[in-house]
């Protein structure tokens, strides 16, 4: 029987507390910044013959899959889609209203949703990732909470690539009965339906779950490589947003702001080293291993519309993908009253949004499980078989070597930590990088090459046809 001790020492467990609810235990952070069950360390054993623990892993009970869970708790199944699961409509836009927008990451949806649902008195509150208060060096910057009124709310806006977990505001939905909304990305909101199977109150709690659109978690210490490298020290970084708009700050751009006592920093994340958000730098291993870019089991799906009609837009659009009835005709009247910006977009856009995502979790995703199998090692079934797709050579180097960039930069900042010295993690983890920054060059250089190739066959076919 695969166990919770299996997925944690064989690199696939995301800390995101499912387990430790069903246990009645908690979730504790490990050296390198990432959360971890204190099951483990405590005799997982006398856990194993309660089937929860397992069912409400997303790594274990494959026959619980983001298919399975769709079609026991979405009402909005209209149309299906190998990729971004069932859903009814497919929309890009923006919150006209109020500052939602201006005080989002993005179009402002993520906010606005949990502000609109609670107006019309299908919620009691919300349950998203707010600041922490940090009491020691290692507690998180951020962690899970609950707002109540439209303040709380609008205070919990912005994105945060920061670990978190659920058991404790779980238990806290207990003490407080009501409706609330609940938020995160795919692999909680998967967690969070495989507990809503076993636990009626929760099911009963959570009427709606809204996915923000992933591409990995970042554990605790990558929170703090970005501050120490631009000069404040893990021990004296207080406070951290991850994306910042501004004058002359395009949509893509990835500019954060880090705060001690004295000073507030601001700088481009790209520029620093392991900033790159998709070169994988202190990524969880567990998320090498998910396939599930939009979470599919979700009533809604926000993320950025990542698309060139909208890229122009500095202040951000969202990309949403609904899957819920009463979502859909809360955005139909927000866009009939000018409240919102919203156009309807095809699944095609919606994958092209997200075109690196899927390249990653679906591709590589083949070549990753491929690896383990031909070694023997244990890995968890996924919807994605080994070898499913074909791989370039090329872009087997690119996977392959993020992975090591992920597994290196986990290392080697412990290392930096524990030392009291940056430098080993720049000068360790800034040649890697680079070798895997002339990969993704390459095969961008012959991405566009076929592509050239591919419009002049077809030109030359339309002319051939015409004759």
């Amino acid at each position: 029987m695969s166990t919770i001790k299996k997925v944690v020492e064989s690199g696939y467990c995301v800390g995101c507390g499912a387990c430790a609810y069903a246990t009645k235990s908690k979730m504790t952070i490990n050296k390198y910044g990432e959360y971890e069950p204190e099951i483990i360390k405590k005799g997982l054993e006398s856990f194993n013959a309660d089937s929860n623990v397992e069912k409400v892993c997303p790594f274990l009970s494959p026959d619980l899959n983001e298919n399975v869970l769709a079609e026991e708790f979405l009402d909005g199944k209209d149309n299906f889609s190998s990729k971004i699961g069932f859903y009814n409509n497919v929309l890009a836009g923006h919150v006209n209203e109020s500052e939602f927008r201006k005080n989002g990451t993005s179009g402002g949806t993520g906010t606005w949703i949990g502000a609109e649902l609670l107006k019309l008195g299908y919620i009691d509150g919300v349950i998203h990732v707010k600041k922490n208060k940090r009491l020691a060096f290692g507690d998180p910057f951020y962690k899970y909470a609950i707002s109540n009124t439209l303040k709380e709310i609008q205070d919990g806006a912005k994105t945060k690539y920061h670990v978190v977990e659920v058991s404790e505001v779980l238990e806290l939905v207990k003490d407080r009965p009501g409706k609330y909304l609940f938020i995160g990305v795919p692999c909680l909101v998967k967690a969070i339906r495989r507990i809503q199977l076993v636990d009626p109150v929760i099911k009963e709690s959570l009427p709606f779950l809204v996915s923000l659109v992933c591409g990995h978690f970042k554990s605790i210490n990558w929170t703090l490589s970005l501050g120490w490298a631009k000069g404040i020290h893990p021990k004296d970084l207080s406070e951290f947003q991850y994306r910042t708009k501004g004058d002359n700050i395009p949509a893509r751009k990835y500019v954060f702001r880090a705060q001690n006592e004295k000073e507030t920093i601001q700088e481009d994340s790209s520029k620093v080293t392991g900033g790159k958000f998709n070169q994988g730098a202190l990524m969880l291993s567990a998320c090498n291993f998910c396939d599930d870019v939009v979470g599919e089991t979700a009533d809604l799906t926000i993320g950025d519309a990542w698309l060139p009609q909208f890229e122009a837009d500095d202040n951000g659009t969202n990309l949403l993908i609904v899957r819920n009835k009463i979502l859909q005709n809360i955005f139909e009247v927000a866009r009939s009253e000018g409240r919102m910006t919203l156009v309807d977009i095809t699944e095609k856009d919606a994958i092209d949004s997200q075109s690196g995502g899927f390249r990653q979790r679906r591709e590589g995703l083949s070549y990753r499980l491929s690896k383990k199998q031909s070694k023997g090692e244990w890995y968890p079934e996924k919807r994605i078989q080994p070898n499913q797709f074909s791989v370039s050579m090329l872009r087997k180097m690119i996977y392959t070597n993020r992975a090591e960039v992920s597994d290196l930069t986990r290392a080697s900042f412990l290392e930096a930590i524990e030392s009291d010295n940056y430098n080993i993690y720049k000068n360790t983890v800034d040649t890697k990088i680079k070798k895997l920054m002339k990969l993704e060059l390459s095969s961008i250089f012959f991405k566009a090459l076929n592509n050239k190739i591919s419009r002049k066959i077809q030109k030359y076919r339309r002319k051939a046809s015409n004759v």
